[in-house]
């Protein structure tokens, strides 16, 4: 999964989530809720510096393994 898939994916969660979750997410992260709005509608990237408090607060976690070579089956 790139980057932008990974994106995309957390934006998506982040707007499955009930009103004020985004209000809450900013608090978290000790930035405006605007600017939450921001990325989640990909107006701007994600800050890699707020993935663990994403994550934490969607209840995810983030799995690095190495890449299939190309051409593999699995």
């Amino acid at each position: 999964m790139t980057w932008e898939q990974t994106e995309h994916y957390l934006r998506e969660q982040i707007r499955a989530q009930p009103r004020g979750f985004q209000t809450a997410l900013a608090e978290r992260l000790g930035i405006s809720q605007p600017a939450v709005a921001q990325f989640v509608g990909g107006g701007k990237s994600i800050p890699t510096s707020h993935l663990s408090a994403i994550l934490d607060m969607l209840g995810l976690e983030l799995s690095v393994q190495p890449r299939s070579p190309q051409g593999a089956r699995p």
